[in-house]
C-alpha cells in the first residue's frame, strides 16, 4: 500500500498515524534482528533489554522511517489524550488491543473510515471498512 502511496497512486486519502509509524519502527527493528542473529521473535526484546548495543548497528527501521517520513503525500495525523480515552471504551466495546483500539479512536476523529490492513481484529469494528493489501 505505501508503494501506491509513494508512486503517486491515489489510493485514498494517504493518511497514517504516529501509532502507525511507531509500530512499523517497531516491527522493523524485530525482523532486522530475527534476520541477523537468528533469534526467534518472541525473544527479540529481552535480548535487546540485555545487549542494547545492538540497537545501535541496526540500520533496517531508521531507512524505513525516512522513506516513510519522505512521501510527500503521507499526512501523519497525531494521538492525542481525547484518543486515549476513545481508545479505552473501543478496546472493551470490539476487543481490541490497545494500539488497534488507539488507530480506531484516531481514525474516528478524523471521519476515517477505511483501512488498509492484515489484521482482521478491525474487522469486529461497526462502521470501518477493511482493505487487505
Amino acid at each position: 500500500m505505501l508503494d501506491k502511496i509513494e508512486s503517486g497512486t491515489r489510493v485514498f486519502i494517504d493518511l497514517t498515524s504516529v501509532l502507525v509509524c511507531n509500530e512499523v519502527f517497531h516491527r522493523t527493528m524485530i525482523a532486522e534482528v530475527v534476520e541477523k542473529y537468528e533469534i526467534e521473535p518472541k525473544s527479540v526484546v529481552s535480548h535487546l533489554k540485555k545487549n542494547w548495543s545492538i540497537i545501535t548497528e541496526l540500520r533496517k527501521p531508521w531507512v524505513v522511517m525516512l522513506n516513510i517520513r519522505q512521501i510527500a503525500t503521507l499526512e501523519l495525523l497525531e494521538v492525542n489524550e481525547a484518543d486515549f480515552e476513545v481508545a479505552l471504551s473501543y478496546s472493551k466495546k470490539y476487543g481490541l488491543l490497545s494500539n488497534d483500539a488507539f488507530h480506531v479512536a484516531t481514525m474516528k476523529r478524523h471521519g476515517i473510515t477505511n483501512i488498509a490492513t492484515n489484521d482482521p481484529d478491525f474487522e469486529r469494528v461497526e462502521r470501518i471498512r477493511v482493505w487487505k493489501p
